[in-house]
């Protein structure tokens, strides 16, 4: 069988399968959670305070990463998460488990790739090793079950990112998929620069070539204006929000977290390109912890190179660039790592490198895409080595610890 970029409609085996692969994960990320409800819970405490028809805090809690001002403080990301969060914090209240939802939505992303995958290969061996290989092989599995704010944020984020790509390759309404981006953005502001996928992609939607001299007259301006009406629409709620909170449109509430410029990671500003290094060398240099003592071998406190946590990526790289899928998946991909690889830190305690996230639907499509037409031996390897590698991250966490971790001096 061929790969094919559209199979079609899901149907009643589509839908079991996916409810197989949500079930399984689930379980599995519930098992590997955290031991108990992560403490940053920024998420449902402010969507305890939506509740209670209020955009901040009326409690500080020193651990969490808050704005303060005039004794309100406020949670720094984006609040879509806190959305989510509102009948689960409606029902249980501000004891709301954080991580449980996370786990939740991760496990709908693995479904949701499952779907995404078979829009792009109609081989179904490819479909479900590609699909464990996003749920297990990769650090999503470690950010869906540690469920704290940060994580959490690109949980969601990933979610609503993986929406948008489904719908664009189900041909669904432009708006639709401007909706999805825009709530994926308003989750982790750096993937609305995945905008470009969605252009590229859909260029034969919305660009008719003619002999027209006029450009307007060879462009769709109602697809092209349904699109940026659901993106924009986000944007607005969120300048919205942020005028209510701080009496300016822009999100500033990054540069107003106390003393952030006193941090060392910060002293040229919180982005600047000279930060770039120090990303790259996590993401393609950084090596597993060695020890003298029991285990001897852990994670790094400061994370982990991509190719160890994900082998079967490489496979990105023979998707080529000539095609309209690969093409705007690495121009997104390149554009959210600019933005991400020039901020102050890289992502601190971590498994693996966590901003890559914010790219790894782009990636999973060059993967699957890569792959081609047959799963191979060497295929399935590097899948399986990257399940084991993030089976042992996850189970390392549990058993020791961030702060056993940070003990050990790594």
């Amino acid at each position: 069988m061929t790969t094919n970029e559209y199979e079609g409609k899901p149907n009643k085996q589509t839908a079991l399968i996916c409810l197989i692969f949500f079930a399984i994960s689930f379980v599995i990320y519930f098992l590997t959670k955290e031991t108990d409800p992560t403490p940053y819970n920024n998420f449902i405490r402010l969507a305890d305070a939506f509740l209670n028809g209020r955009l901040y805090l009326t409690e500080d809690a020193p651990w969490l990463e808050l704005v303060h001002l005039e004794n309100k403080h406020y949670v720094v990301p984006p609040p879509m998460p806190a959305i989510l969060s509102l009948p689960a914090v409606a029902i249980w209240g501000p004891l709301t488990n954080q991580t449980l939802i996370s786990i939740f939505f991760g496990s709908l992303n693995v479904s949701l790739a499952y779907l995404i995958a078979r829009t792009i290969t109609q081989n179904r061996k490819i479909q479900i090793w590609t699909t464990a290989m996003f749920g297990f092989g990769t650090i999503h599995w470690w950010v869906a079950v540690s469920g704290s704010v940060w994580t959490f944020s690109q949980t969601i984020s990933v979610t609503f990112l993986l929406v948008a790509i489904l719908l664009t390759l189900y041909k669904n309404h432009s708006f639709l998929v401007g909706l999805s981006l825009g709530a994926s953005y308003w989750s982790r502001l750096t993937t609305i620069l995945s905008l470009p996928f969605f252009l590229i992609y859909t260029h034969e939607r919305w660009y008719k070539p003619s002999n027209a001299k006029a450009l307007f007259r060879k462009i769709d301006i109602k697809f092209l204006f349904f699109l940026v009406l659901g993106i924009g629409l986000f944007i607005a709620l969120n300048a919205i929000y942020n005028f209510a909170r701080f009496g300016t449109p822009f999100d500033i509430s990054y540069y107003l977290i106390p003393d952030i410029f006193d941090e060392p990671e910060y002293q040229k500003g919180i982005f600047d390109i000279t930060y770039i290094p120090r990303h790259l060398n996590i993401i393609f240099l950084k090596f597993p912890a060695i020890l003298e003592m029991p285990p001897y071998i852990i994670p790094n406190w400061n994370g982990l190179a991509i190719w160890i946590t994900t082998p079967a990526f490489i496979y990105a790289f023979r998707a080529g660039i000539k095609n309209k899928l690969a093409l705007g998946c690495w121009i997104s991909i390149i554009l959210i790592a600019l933005v991400n690889f020039s901020h102050g830190t890289w992502g601190f305690a971590q498994f693996g490198y966590r901003f890559a996230v914010d790219f790894y639907p782009f990636l999973f499509l060059l993967t699957i895409k890569g792959i081609g037409d047959e799963i191979k031996w060497h295929h399935k390897i590097l899948i399986l080595i990257g399940i084991v590698v993030n089976l042992w991250g996850v189970l390392m966490i549990q058993e020791f610890g961030w702060m056993k971790l940070h003990e050990f001096g790594i």
